[in-house]
């Protein structure tokens, strides 16, 4: 399916709005129809019929080198029976006689002229045979992932019998999860010492380091509000403001955004990332150097409050700091 997606569903553009023809809502809200037919049409403007033909042939070549016959849309046949298996012409051919190569012609569509019969557009006809061949595929991987999933269970309960006295991490998906750590620093090698918490400062510093890296780049507002070092409520005891603090929690792909609270149920900040020695973690887990990474709900406020001036969600939200 991902070569089939790639290449063609993905690939030229002539197919990608035959396939948008094909999904047009027009029960949609007025408003909704008008906004995407401008959005389809505007496509034009940077379609190049020549480069897209060449796309296409080039991906008609490939296709059938990576999969089995069997996964060949019905325009293979139609290649091979009527162009004698020459792409090309093929596609030379198909580009020729479909009215949607311009924005006339998919006029005709979104009018309802009565003379156009958008299925005897051969784009259109060709986006009908990629949908049958992906849902035919999609049909056969939903069989195969049904027996993969018994092996599964069979597979897992035998491991859960051989290993008894084994304690195994527990199928949480589509549950809620909750875990526990200790927000602490490490040390990856000798001589070096990491702190458990990151402040402001830092930001700046980084911005300063690897200027001009649009990676590291800060808006002027944020860079005069953190020189500022106005942080208010949401400085600690030291008047720092703490930006970012490292925990020896397990994450894994899929974490970010996930609450971080302490023991008495307050929100300390949100997980967004792992550390450079994490990045193993989902093969193994070493708790003396992966550190899960949480950005603190202090600079979170501050940058709602103060940044973006946005004091009616600090209203609501009505933080109990300490």
């Amino acid at each position: 399916m991902a070569y089939l997606g790639e290449s063609f569903m993905n690939g030229p553009e002539l197919v990608q709005l035959a396939l948008e023809i094909l999904n047009f809502d027009f029960e949609a809200e007025e408003k909704v129809v008008v906004s995407k037919i401008k959005d389809i049409m505007e496509k034009y403007a940077n379609l190049d019929l020549d480069i897209d033909k060449e796309v296409f042939t080039a991906m008609l070549r490939e296709y059938p080198q990576h999969v089995d016959s069997v996964y060949l849309p019905e325009m293979y046949n139609t290649i091979a029976k009527e162009y004698g298996g020459d792409y090309k012409v093929y596609v030379d051919s198909l580009y020729a006689r479909s009215e949607i190569t311009s924005p006339r012609g998919l006029q005709r569509f979104f009018e309802r002229d009565t003379t156009y019969n958008l299925m005897d557009d051969p784009a259109i006809s060709l986006g009908i045979d990629l949908i049958v061949k992906y849902f035919e595929m999609n049909q056969s991987i939903n069989e195969a992932s049904q027996n993969i999933e018994k092996g599964e269970r069979l597979y897992n309960a035998a491991i859960r019998r051989m290993y008894a006295d084994r304690n195994f991490y527990p199928d949480a998906n589509s549950t809620m999860r909750l875990s526990f750590g200790t927000v602490k620093g490490y040390s990856p090698m000798d001589g070096v010492d990491y702190s458990y918490y990151t402040t402001a400062k830092g930001i700046l510093e980084k911005a300063r380091t690897h200027h001009p890296d649009p990676d590291f780049a800060l808006g002027a507002n944020l860079i005069s509000l953190l020189k500022e070092q106005n942080y208010g409520k949401y400085a600690d005891e030291k008047g720092e403001m703490k930006v970012c603090f490292i925990s020896d929690n397990d994450i894994t792909g899929g974490s970010s955004g996930s609450a971080m609270f302490n023991a008495k149920g307050e929100l300390l900040g949100l997980a967004f990332d792992g550390n450079w020695e994490a990045m193993s973690g989902d093969i193994l887990f070493e708790p003396k150097l992966q550190r899960c990474v949480g950005v603190d709900i202090r600079y979170i406020l501050f940058v709602i409050d103060k940044y973006a001036n946005a004091s009616n969600l600090i209203q609501e939200l009505q933080p109990s700091l300490k």
